[in-house]
């Protein structure tokens, strides 16, 4: 894939969620609090799609050590720290195995 390709992605990415939040009003209270619990559920069914391999079989070590060092960053509710921990677990696991 060229820069270019990947840089129009990205600027069609982030700027259609930055026109979003500009153009957009502010859910309700209500609906609001329903859009704060769907992260968590996406990323558990992300998360178990990734981890379970062709056939059924788990993931490869690097792989379930990133899950792993997410899994320990999840109680600061940061999807950076969540990020973080996933990229330190699976060099940790990369390297050991």
């Amino acid at each position: 894939m060229s820069a270019l390709v990947l840089l129009a992605i990205a600027l069609i990415t982030y700027g259609s969620r930055a026109a979003a939040v500009v153009l957009l009003p502010r859910p309700g209270a209500r609906f609001e609090m329903i859009l704060s619990r769907i992260p968590a559920a996406i990323f558990a069914s992300l998360a178990t799609a990734t981890l379970v391999g062709d056939g059924g079989r788990l993931a490869d070590v690097p792989v379930l050590a990133a899950a792993a060092g997410a899994l320990l960053a999840s109680p600061a509710r940061s999807l950076l720290l969540c990020l973080i921990g996933g990229a330190i677990g699976y060099a940790a696991g990369a390297w050991l195995g």
